[in-house]
């Protein structure tokens, strides 16, 4: 979601009613003469927030940050009316307490109505107990290594007001406790000839830190590999450590141990004789019939199984009569859940012979409901003056085909008009309106003959989908698109994403211009070779690699490439009988002919727990040959707006050096065939959940080939050194995020340092004005 908004104009005044500014201002000083302390009760005080945290020899490392940023999780508690959820910074009005000690005891309809609505109820010092909260954090800190830190505590009762009082705390960290001799267990016997050594897979290593999650990781591994090899029973708590701290100052030894007095059974692997599957049942429940799959047995009830038999058969990979798992239950429980046809599946173990150490498994499902509905609403204003609303209704079915399927059906339409005066100083009367359908399925397999998606290790979909649409541009032109498409989706792990794409085809029709229009393409032919009607057959490939999540150290890489190509096999066979160069049809219209490759790399590092750097290199070409010399302007590339060059709006630079006329539609051949971008954005946590941010950003866009329509604008026009990084825009600027949780709601306002064309004014800043290279931006979610 993107709101911009470049300049704003009032033409004339908007009048203010008095009355409602009267009734604010009588109301705020009704509420500030309460006391926010009125209904305390006896021997309490108000808790307002802690001062700054004081902090001695702090450990600036990954591990001592990461340790102290968990100690003050525990300490900064915000205060009633606080900033952005700060433990020391406040709204300057607390709305909240002046309604509670106003309305806590009245009992009119209208006082429990602004109770219910503006109240919150006062955070007393008892509450927060900081003594408490102080031996917590403190415990923490030991449990990162280090032994000897203290946090302590005071409460600081305000001199005006007794009642109320700050906290006061001083975190010392002192020296971590490094890893000195280790003690592993001994080698353990897994049943089938191999041994378990634990020093080979333990986390542990001398002079490492000493972490109690080491610890707690360490025996989580021990148990995962045996449980992994039959153990089913093994479990983490069976192993404890003990830690001496005595022998040599700030080292620890560790020696690990097995409980005493485990039953042996604990101890020998498990396998598994059956496994029963029922669908749309409980434990206990009564099925109507069942079949077996190989040595599966699958119940259910109805004439048939609500799921085909041989997609369950083939994502359960327990199979009887072979050792437990837990890596195969994981699978297992992953490949159900992903399945999408069920709301809730519970996997049972039971032991049905214990002498010989053999177990059931009876996997209960309970179906997903069969049909989703959803609406998404939204208004746009864009920093063209353009504004209108937009929305989508979509209808899902799950499980579509007993194969846990999904099918999306949808209808889309968006309207905008352009407001305000344009550049020559008349009103616009461009309209336009989009109106569409879609329709999608989804399933969890590869749709391939030759290969068995469901015994792979990882994750994979196919996604089909097909799209049409009718886009009106009044007083120029109307477009029809359909389109169609299939992906392959391999998810190898929470880092690694590949994404096939076999097929793609899109029809675009121009289907009427008027002459304004028609004018128009005339004075940039170039233009209107990319947006006439054309046919784009195309296939290709994207590698998306993420160690955001898996990753806790100070570097943290994200990183795309895709590579797709269009119209080369087509033309191929039509050159059979035709000359390759020669512009060739299909379907009536010319087809696109292109090699296309895009590079997106992101890395951030985390300078301590309230700092971080964020940078990224965004590049891409597109090479049209062969069939059509000029690329589809939907497959060109742009820069500016909220998510890239924020000084400027989208599609506002380039190509190169090229200055385009002053017209309401120059922003629409500002795109090229080369693009150069590169960001970067310091990131810093100013009060609570309230982000700030400076960034720096740079980029352009290129043709591949020179157009005399757009002088300057090609790689091969660039003179020099200087003259490539002349035609580099920059801009600066600050923002804000707000992190919800659950997304970050960013404001960003961007200042522009240098445009890549001659604007008549010397030296590097060339901005005419500086009011009119400012870029205002709200958007949800972080840049990049």
């Amino acid at each position: 979601m993107e709101m911009i908004i470049r300049r704003v104009a009032m033409n004339k005044q908007r009048p203010y009613p008095i009355f409602t500014l009267f009734f604010a201002m009588a109301l705020l000083f009704f509420w500030g003469s309460c006391s926010t302390t009125q209904h305390l009760p006896e021997g309490e005080q108000l808790y307002i927030g802690i001062s700054k945290t004081r902090i001695l020899h702090e450990d600036g490392s990954t591990k001592g940050q990461r340790a102290l940023s968990a100690a003050e999780n525990v300490i900064q508690v915000p205060p009633n009316n606080s900033l952005f959820g700060s433990a020391r910074y406040r709204w300057g009005v607390p709305i909240g307490l002046y309604a509670y000690n106003r309305y806590v005891n009245d009992s009119t309809r209208l006082g429990k109505k602004f109770f219910e609505i503006f109240a919150s109820e006062p955070i007393l010092i008892s509450t927060v107990n900081p003594s408490v909260r102080s031996a917590i954090a403190t415990n923490i800190l030991k449990e990162h290594g280090y032994f000897f830190a203290t946090v302590t505590d005071s409460v600081e009762t305000l001199a005006k007001d007794p009642k109320k009082a700050r906290v006061h705390y001083t975190i010392d960290m002192d020296k971590p406790f490094l890893l000195d001799s280790i003690a592993y267990l001994p080698p353990i016997a897994l049943g089938n000839g191999s041994v378990l050594s634990h020093q080979e897979i333990s986390g542990m290593k001398s002079g490492e830190q000493f972490q109690l999650e080491t610890l707690l990781q360490d025996r989580e591994n021990i148990s995962n590999i045996l449980r992994d090899k039959g153990f089913y029973y093994y479990r983490p708590d069976l192993i404890y450590y003990e830690a001496d701290t005595v022998k040599e100052s700030y080292k620890v030894q560790i020696r690990t141990k097995v409980k005493d007095g485990i039953s042996p059974l604990l101890l020998k692997p498990w396998t598994i004789e059956k496994v029963i599957v029922s669908i749309d049942g409980h434990a206990g429940e009564e099925m109507t019939d069942s079949v077996t799959v190989g040595d599966i047995i699958v119940r259910y009830k109805g004439k048939k199984p609500a799921v085909r038999t041989h997609v369950l058969g083939n994502r359960i990979a327990l199979k009887p009569h072979t050792y437990y798992s837990e890596e195969a239950e994981r699978h297992t429980r992953l490949a159900l859940s992903r399945l999408g046809a069920f709301a809730y599946t519970d996997f049972q173990f039971r032991p049905i012979d214990s002498l010989n150490q053999q177990l059931a498994l009876y996997i209960n499902t309970v179906l997903d409901r069969p049909w989703d509905t959803a609406f998404e609403g939204n208004f746009k204003v864009k920093s063209n003056n353009f504004l209108g609303p937009g929305a989508r209704l979509s209808l899902s079915r799950h499980n579509a085909f007993r194969g846990g399927e999904t099918v999306t059906a949808g209808i889309f339409g968006s309207y905008e008009w352009q407001t305000g005066r344009n550049a020559f100083g008349k009103g616009s009367l461009f309209n336009s309106y989009e109106l569409g359908a879609d329709l999608g399925l989804s399933a969890p397999s590869i749709f391939l003959p030759f290969i068995n998606s469901s015994s792979l290790a990882f994750h994979t979909t196919t996604d089909i989908s097909l799209r049409a649409s009718l886009l009106n541009r009044a007083r120029y032109y109307r477009m029809f698109s359909v389109g169609a498409s299939m992906v392959y989706n391999f998810e190898v792990n929470s880092q690694h994403h590949h994404a096939v794409t076999p097929i793609s085809l899109q029809f675009n029709l121009l289907d009427r211009g008027t002459d304004i229009f028609q004018q128009i393409l005339k004075e940039n032919p170039v233009l209107g070779l990319s947006l006439r009607s054309q046919f784009i057959p195309q296939l290709g490939y994207t590698y998306t690699y993420d160690n955001t999540f898996n990753h806790r150290g100070k570097h943290h890489v994200w990183m795309e490439y895709s590579f797709f190509e269009a119209g080369n096999l087509v033309n191929a066979l039509y050159a059979i009988k035709e000359p390759y160069n020669k512009t060739k049809k299909l379907f009536g219209v010319p087809f696109a002919q292109y090699v296309k490759g895009t590079a997106d790399l992101h890395y951030t590092y985390t300078i301590n727990r309230k700092q971080a750097l964020a940078t990224r290199l965004s590049t891409g070409v597109i090479y049209s040959f062969g069939n059509m010399k000029v690329a589809p302007y939907s497959e060109q590339f742009y820069v500016g707006g909220a998510n890239s060059i924020r000084a400027y709006t989208v599609r506002s630079i380039g190509p190169g050096s090229y200055r385009p006329r002053e017209s309401r539609l120059a922003f629409i051949d500002q795109a090229g065939e080369f693009k150069l971008e590169a960001n970067i954005e310091w990131r810093m946590r100013l009060a609570g959940d309230l982000h700030g941010a400076l960034f720096l950003d740079a980029g352009n866009v290129w043709l591949i080939r020179p157009d005399e329509y757009r002088p300057r604008g090609a790689l091969s026009e660039i003179s020099s050194v200087k003259d490539f990084f002349d035609q580099i825009a920059l801009g600066t600027g600050l923002g804000l995020r707000y992190d919800l949780s659950f997304f970050v709601v960013r404001v960003d306002v961007g200042i522009g340092l240098h445009l890549p064309y001659d604007t008549g004014k010397k030296g590097y800043y060339n901005i005419p004005r500086f009011w009119d290279a400012i870029g205002y931006h709200f958007a949800i979610g972080y840049p990049f």
